[in-house]
């Protein structure tokens, strides 16, 4: 029989209070039930635990002291799935120190918010009281964690951005400028001069575009430096033009398999398509990247995409090891991703940066490519002058754009790309497989004027002087002159006859070994042999195609009243001090309980026994050598973490080991979140606090 999964979260809550060691368990009873009484039942005294919190008052109590700071931890353990102490760390990375994040769970586990149990695999993962969750549900929105910007500038600068017209003027560039980089990738001096002067502003963003090129293959090394894969491009041209950018900026990091290069684009297009119409600061960003990436899948959590998403399947594959990958994804999350995808991203139009909110971080939101865009079937973008001159405005997709790149050889890319038409150009473009015909063709397809007359003259005396002699490279296909009639008109290879070199030889526009041999096969005449002397080469794969996101309001950014003011809260604790200053109490026990008051552990006067609280100094500074010294020791003995600060820097971790040096002495300590083993002094420590420790640990 199946439990309710409620039920079975309130049995995972008692077997998570049932297995504390004794001391820590009795400890918690008496904070919230009092003494205890001989003879005792432990299971019982649980059953009493639970009563306790499923009282209306102690619930509300409960919730009503929860600060923002509390909420947004509460609300991060509630959509992350198993929700480690490391994740949280991640999740809140720049926001909360390792020390202030550890101290809040281990307070909101005292308060009995929070609890802690092992997973199937073995990790300490943190769940919310399964007693509070409907009380905490209208306080634990999605809001919470994706806090909206407050805004100290705007940003009214027009961003640079891709667009096809950039990407075929740098096309055309690479044609001409094969040599633009040095051996570790760089762009050459002369190259960047030229790039500068042909496309003023945008060497950044080309840098990166090359990168990107070079990473997927689309423009491959040769002798002379590196020319582009047509066909490769073409293909990927094909793509939606989201998806296009998305795998540039992608690729501009690094080289990555075809399944890493997919989850990665996935998760840039989902995250900026997901960023409302007033932004995310970068930070926040990273927050939606990280609850993009989680696996909700599990039944720990609660669906922020639902169970069905598919980055469910995506994160499973994102654990796994890339082999083939220039850089290895080591996180269990994929923010990191996005954390270094964001700059390019911006550059790229998937993001664009609107501002600066109050801490100068940089304010995002969903880039140009999320505008709708209306393209006609064969726009009008071409204006041809009679000195050769080709002007091109925006309009056309870069699969129709990359054959004019063919045979235009660009003059400056700014409002309006220009580009010339010249002797050598028109070289390339026959080269490339264009005749006379084709360029006409094309130039009269995107051009609402005529094509000057001196123009076609030019190009059909270049056409002339081009096919005046040939050297040709690929598969030869030779049959004896009786038999040529019948290979010429056989159906299947036909079509493959690129040129007729002689009577009876035939050069193939086949691109392997296999692809000839396979031609050679469906045309059945068996008189044809097998290749001779073959080269093996290898057909590229196309490009994965996935659904691309619409812009959308993914999340629920509505802002939730709070439970309670901070007055309200307030006014709790100075009824708390005041019931607790009636008390006549040794001076310790005051120090104790007022401790718990301010740590939100004492939700009524019933609570202030002294009895229950043993007073302990858990801080030491200055001069104090022999007070920091005892601190350290006494967290060695208890396993608990400590703060070093020091004038540069606060060091949070677990003493191992002291060993005294003279007037001083020194810690080994298991630096957090690290875990590096580090020395430090503890003479010269300023201030030494013990981290307290959990009673639900």
């Amino acid at each position: 029989m199946q439990l309710d999964p409620k039920v079975q979260r309130i049995i995972d809550w008692r077997e998570s209070i049932a297995v504390l060691p004794d001391n820590h368990f009795f400890e918690i009873i008496r904070m919230y039930l009092g003494e205890i009484k001989t003879p005792f039942n432990k299971q019982k005294l649980i059953e009493e635990l639970g009563a306790f919190i499923r009282r209306e008052e102690t619930r509300r109590t409960l919730v009503s002291l929860l600060s923002e700071t509390d909420l947004r931890i509460i609300t991060a353990v509630k959509y992350i799935s198993n929700a480690t102490q490391e994740k949280l760390y991640s999740f809140f990375a720049g926001t909360y120190s390792f020390a202030a994040l550890y101290e809040r769970l281990l307070n909101l586990e005292e308060r009995l918010i929070l609890y802690r149990k092992c997973d199937r695999n073995g990790k300490t993962v943190v769940l919310i009281n399964p007693h509070l969750e409907t009380d905490l549900e209208p306080y634990t929105k999605q809001s919470v964690l994706l806090e909206p910007p407050e805004y100290a500038g705007i940003s009214y600068e027009a961003p640079v951005s891709l667009s096809p017209e950039l990407i075929a003027a740098f096309i055309s560039f690479i044609h001409k400028n094969r040599d633009l980089c040095k051996a570790d990738g760089t762009f050459k001096k002369r190259t960047e001069a030229e790039i500068e002067r042909l496309f003023p502003g945008k060497t950044e963003i080309l840098y990166n575009l090359t990168k990107a090129f070079i990473n997927l293959s689309l423009i491959r090394e040769v002798s002379e430096g590196y020319e582009v894969d047509k066909n490769k491009f073409l293909a990927f041209a094909r793509l939606d033009e989201r998806l296009q950018y998305a795998y540039f900026c992608v690729a501009s990091a690094g080289r990555f398999s075809r399944s890493s290069l997919v989850r990665q684009a996935k998760l840039l297009l989902e995250v900026a398509s997901s960023v409302p119409h007033e932004g995310f600061s970068r930070s926040i960003i990273l927050r939606l990247a990280y609850l993009i990436s989680e696996d909700q899948g599990d039944g720990t959590g609660v669906p922020s995409l639902g169970t069905s998403s598919r980055f469910s399947a995506i994160l499973n594959r994102a654990r796994e090891a890339e082999a083939d990958s220039a850089i290895i994804e080591s996180d269990s999350d994929l923010s990191s991703i996005l954390d270094r995808l964001i700059e390019c991203a911006s550059l790229f139009g998937i993001l664009a940066k609107k501002g600066t909110d109050v801490h100068d971080e940089a304010i995002y939101v969903s880039g140009s490519i999320f505008e709708p865009k209306e393209f006609e079937e064969t726009p009008k973008v071409l204006s041809v002058d009679a000195g050769f001159n080709v002007t091109l405005m925006p309009g056309l997709s870069l699969e129709n754009l990359i054959p004019l790149m063919d045979f235009m050889e660009l003059v400056q890319f700014d409002t309006a790309a220009v580009f010339e038409i010249n002797r050598k150009s028109v070289m390339r473009g026959f080269d490339a497989g264009l005749s006379a015909n084709r360029i006409f063709s094309l130039l009269k397809k995107y051009s609402p004027y005529e094509i000057p007359q001196n123009l076609e003259i030019s190009v059909d005396d270049w056409s002339k002087s081009y096919s005046s002699a040939t050297i040709y490279k690929g598969y030869v296909l030779q049959v004896s002159p009786e038999k040529a009639a019948i290979t010429e008109n056989n159906p299947a290879i036909a079509p493959f006859i690129a040129a007729k070199l002689a009577m009876g030889i035939y050069l193939l526009s086949v691109e392997s070994d296999e692809q000839a041999q396979a031609i050679i096969a469906r045309s059945g005449l068996d008189f044809i042999g097998k290749i001779k002397t073959p080269e093996k080469t290898y057909e590229s794969i196309g490009f994965p195609e996935f659904t691309v996101p619409e812009k959308t309001d993914r999340f629920d950014t509505s802002e939730e009243p709070a439970p309670t003011s901070d007055e309200e809260r307030a006014a709790h604790f100075e009824a708390m001090r005041a019931e607790l200053e009636k008390l006549n109490l040794p001076q310790e026990k005051k120090e104790g309980l007022a401790q718990r008051i301010q740590h939100k552990i004492i939700l009524s006067p019933v609570q202030l026994r002294a009895d229950s609280v043993k007073y302990e100094r858990i801080e030491a500074g200055g001069m104090d050598f022999s007070g920091k010294l005892h601190i350290v020791e006494g967290s060695i003995s208890n396993n608990s973490m400590v703060e070093l600060q020091f004038d540069d820097r606060v060091i949070v971790g677990i003493p191992l080991s002291i060993t005294k040096t003279g007037t001083d002495a020194n810690v080994l300590m298991e630096v957090m979140p690290d875990r590096d083993e580090k020395v430090l002094s503890i003479g010269q420590a300023k201030f030494v606090k013990r981290i307290r420790g959990s009673v639900l640990r």
